[in-house]
């Protein structure tokens, strides 16, 4: 259960590397690698579904507070001076 939770903050925390355009990819690239992203998520949300809507509901939770982390706690220390 433990392994889940941190591979769904880590979904989240790739998402937000990701979607912050910090790498300077070409286009196409980084659309594929979103898609990729979505892709994942999109899984690993419906796999913990299979197990019960409480499950489901904590994976799209855990994708998020990794997306938050990533964007309050990173991206937040960088900006200040």
């Amino acid at each position: 259960m433990f392994a889940r939770i941190v591979v769904g903050v880590l979904i989240g925390l790739a998402a937000g590397l990701f979607l912050s355009g910090k790498f300077s990819l070409e286009e196409k690239t980084l659309q594929i690698i979103q898609g990729f992203i979505g892709i994942v998520a999109i899984g690993f949300i419906a796999a913990s579904f299979m197990f019960g809507a409480v499950f489901g509901v904590m994976a799209v939770a855990e994708i998020a507070v990794g997306y938050f982390a990533y964007t309050k706690l990173f991206q937040g220390s960088a900006a200040k001076p």
